[in-house]
């Protein structure tokens, strides 16, 4: 199965929101806080060119290379991002 992974900020609001979304929807995710975090927050920077939140890494079953969801970049609001999701559970 699929690992929806969220990178958050304490007092985002827009994190708040996705995270509260996903638990109404029953999806399950994993949290990174990328204050608690940073190498890992780093990287996902590097790889995007993006430093907005929240940002959601699927990981794919078996190891293959999964997207990276990014504010503005690919999708417009939560209601997009949480569709895109969807299509990896």
């Amino acid at each position: 199965m699929n690992e929806i992974i969220v990178f958050t900020l304490k007092g985002c609001s827009h994190c708040i929101d996705l995270k509260k979304e996903l638990n109404n929807l029953n999806i399950p995710y994993s949290e990174i806080d990328v204050d608690s975090n940073k190498k890992i927050w780093d990287s996902v920077v590097k790889q995007t060119g993006h430093n907005s939140l929240p940002s959601v890494y699927i990981s794919i079953a078996g190891g293959e290379e999964g997207p990276i969801f990014v504010p503005e970049r690919d999708y417009k609001d939560r209601d997009d991002l949480i569709e895109k999701i969807k299509m990896y559970i």
